[in-house]
């Protein structure tokens, strides 16, 4: 399963479950619609676009706390750059995504959940056209949204995940982020 998290439950978060050759596209608002589809499905893994750790001695993102002198980027952020741009965890709506984020991980505890970049991993398989890309391989009944096609991309590395083909980057006791390799096979036969 992957998941696009919106920073607020008023906004919308794409959800996107892949299984065999099917793939569900879905939009939920709330933490509680996110973890009845998680409970309905139960996802071997599920994969999210969001920040779901705190940089090392953060406490918060506030920029008043003392805590802000440790940083605004955790290494996963630090070491990502070099595929493309990420957000400092402290702006404001990037601030609000990590606290979801990390709050979900909590309340799906049990579950095994990693975090993505859709955007850097979209770079790194040289998808131009994403809805295109989706469309050309899986039946679709209606237009995705953007934030069920990051589902989807979120979704795909997963899959990567559980073929032992992906790059982790970051501390495993800060928090990391997982790409595709681009040479994956269940990848390569999907991208075909």
């Amino acid at each position: 399963m992957g998941i696009d998290l919106a920073g607020m439950e008023k906004n919308p978060s794409g959800i996107c479950i892949i299984e065999g050759d099917n793939i569900l596209l879905k939009t939920s608002y709330t933490d509680k619609e996110i973890i009845e589809t998680v409970q309905t499905s139960l996802p071997e893994l599920i994969v999210i676009d969001a920040p779901l750790s705190l940089p090392r001695g953060r406490c918060c993102l506030e920029k008043e706390c003392v805590c802000a002198s440790g940083g605004h980027f955790r290494q996963c952020e630090v070491e990502i750059r070099r595929y493309g741009p990420v957000l400092p965890l402290n702006f404001r709506g990037m601030k609000m995504l990590t606290m979801r984020g990390i709050s979900l991980k909590e309340k799906l505890e049990g579950y095994t959940l990693l975090e993505t970049h859709p955007r850097t991993v979209q770079k790194m398989l040289g998808i131009t056209d994403l809805i295109q890309y989706v469309k050309d391989r899986f039946e679709l009944d209606v237009k995705p949204s953007a934030h069920e096609l990051d589902g989807f991309l979120a979704a795909l590395t997963g899959l990567s995940y559980l073929e032992d083909c992906y790059m982790e980057l970051g501390d495993p006791q800060e928090g990391t982020i997982i790409l595709p390799e681009k040479d994956c096979a269940i990848l390569l036969e999907i991208i075909k």
